[in-house]
């Protein structure tokens, strides 16, 4: 029996555990689609797969709407490959260990791949729903979400025939959205020499622990703490007082993740060893109680010895925590039109050393696309400023809202017959693909909605069993009501 063969919907839930069972990071999906074509041939649906690894499998319509205008139901089969440091998970090859704690589906240690598996499943379950009368249904799984919405950037016109479009990958159930923000990434190359320790000097090792992280939309705007730019601040401060030598840095895995965790080796002298720990813990004490009190109480650090017998030079050292303090970071505008939305932010999500190379990546998100070219632009000025190489990818588009769809007002009217109150209408802080399909399919009338999801991108990421029954209620509803619209 599976973990989770008692909640409902079932069927919903049935298509979830096949997910979890397989491996499906970003870059890692063909086993899933294998898996999922399987599964469409268990059943005789029909399926096709673009040149990028997308997959649609068509649900024909119920007995009666075999002929109607079909829908297309929305979701993208990779996840965020996060991990306490504790966890003994390889992703490339282990299932996810799902648990269910109270009203609540999580996993062992790893993020759960709710987001967007739950979405996944739901248009999945559809097939094998018996009691939802609706039409044709096209099922369009996209690959590579995560890392730069690149298999939705791959979707070519012709590829499905639908022209209303329900995207599962929102998570909160009290809303549906109809806009969402654009991004671009920049990638920071910091190419510097190693050199040997001076004489008389010490290694020491500062670590970060205990932020919850989260996603670099959803959560930008809750003020948990960024761990590389923490580790950044504390040692930046180390060395205004003294000499300081990085021998390596590194954090987070995930461009649009929140680091959660930070390490960094130096090299100081010897005889500065207990002034460099008193400053460390000076600086990160303060941190902790004025800015992350009651926001991300399991801040926790440490400063131990190590050897180090290379480290960059002086001044390649000063520029590398130069550049980190200088990258823009957290909510930088709040919408003027939107009442609590963040109009624009940025995340340093990951920092890498590999060798004498340092790696920075930094995830920028603007629902005003003239300010998102701004931000991109003064990130590639500071780039340049500390002799870094500066690459910048084409970015994705934002997804405007359209207040007079067809769709939205089906949808907020089986909301409202289904809950008894109207639905919050919401633009969302984030990269859904809405924007780059309505590039290709300009006509494409969509809405978004999803059920709870907390701490998306973040071990402690988990859906809840009773919002997906509330949602599984409004999608087959407005399922039911579309033939008829």
């Amino acid at each position: 029996m599976g973990k989770l063969d008692k909640l409902q919907p079932s069927a919903v839930w049935r298509v979830f555990e096949l997910l979890s069972g397989v491996p499906r990071g970003s870059g890692n999906e063909q086993g899933v689609m294998n898996a999922l074509k399987a599964w469409a041939d268990e059943r005789s649906l029909a399926w096709k797969e673009d040149k990028v690894g997308n997959l649609l499998i068509t649900i024909p319509g119920t007995k009666g709407l075999e002929k109607i205008a079909p829908v297309l139901i929305q979701g993208h089969v990779d996840m965020v490959c996060e991990k306490n440091a504790a966890t003994k998970h390889d992703f490339a090859t282990d299932p996810i260990k799902l648990q269910v704690l109270g009203d609540w589906v999580t996993a062992d240690g790893t993020t759960l791949g709710a987001d967007n598996g739950i979405g996944v499943a739901m248009g999945l379950a559809l097939a094998d729903d018996k009691s939802t009368p609706h039409g044709p249904v096209e099922v369009l799984l996209t690959v590579d979400e995560e890392r730069g919405l690149t298999g939705a950037a791959g979707v070519m016109p012709g590829f499905f025939t639908a022209r209303r479009m329900i995207n599962l990958d929102s998570e909160e159930d009290d809303a549906i959205f109809v806009g969402c923000a654009g991004g671009r990434d920049t990638e920071f190359v910091l190419r510097n020499r190693t050199t040997r320790a001076p004489k008389d000097s010490a290694g020491r090792k500062v670590t970060i622990t205990g932020l919850k992280g989260g996603h670099s939309g959803l959560d930008i705007g809750t003020g948990r703490g960024n761990a590389i730019k923490i580790l950044t601040r504390a040692l930046a401060v180390a060395a205004a007082d003294m000499d300081l030598r990085l021998v390596d840095i590194r954090g987070g895995s995930m461009r649009n993740a929140i680091p959660r965790e930070a390490e960094a080796r130096v090299v100081i002298d010897k005889a500065k060893g207990r002034r460099f720990k008193q400053i460390v813990d000076a600086q990160l004490q303060r941190i902790a109680g004025e800015e992350l009190a009651g926001v991300d109480d399991g801040f926790t650090w440490q400063v131990a010895a190590v050897k180090a017998p290379r480290c960059l030079g002086l001044a390649s050292s000063r520029t590398a925590l130069d550049l980190m303090t200088a990258i823009p970071n957290g909510v930088l505008a709040m919408s003027k039109d939107i009442p609590g939305l963040v109009e624009t932010s940025s995340n340093l999500g990951v920092v890498a050393t590999d060798g004498a190379k340092i790696r920075l990546v930094c995830c920028s998100r603007s629902s005003v696309m003239s300010v998102l070219g701004e931000l991109v632009d003064r990130h590639a000025a500071i780039g340049r400023l500390a002799g870094a190489e500066v690459i910048q990818p084409e970015g994705y588009p934002g997804w405007k809202p359209n207040l007079k769809s067809n769709l939205l007002q089906v949808v907020k009217k089986q909301y409202g017959k289904a809950f008894g109150i109207e639905p919050q209408l919401l633009a969302i802080h984030a990269g859904l693909e809405c924007g780059l399909l309505t590039e290709k399919y300009p006509d494409l009338d969509i809405v978004s909605f999803g059920p709870n999801i907390k701490g998306a991108h973040s071990p402690d990421e988990k859906v809840q069993i009773s919002s997906v029954q509330k949602i599984w209620k409004l999608f087959a509803a407005t399922m039911r009501e579309l033939p008829r619209s």
